[in-house]
């Protein structure tokens, strides 16, 4: 998946980013330089624990670049 726009967690535009069935997600930021992998093994798909926890992570990794 390509954002267009900026995120809610700090993405930059034209970030990309996966999600998978186990709840295993990863973006790459080109225009920040960054990437980040969370990886689990939960169902269902979107879990509200494991879609915190990967807001929560990519928001920290952020967060420190700022």
């Amino acid at each position: 998946m390509i954002n267009l726009e900026l995120g809610p967690n700090g993405r930059s535009a034209g970030t990309l980013s996966w999600a998978g069935l186990y709840n295993s997600y990863y973006w790459i930021d080109p225009a920040r330089r960054v990437a980040g992998l969370i990886m689990t093994q939960i169902l269902p798909f979107a879990d509200r624990r494991a879609v915190d926890l990967y807001g929560r992570f990519e928001r920290g990794v952020h967060g420190l670049l700022d």
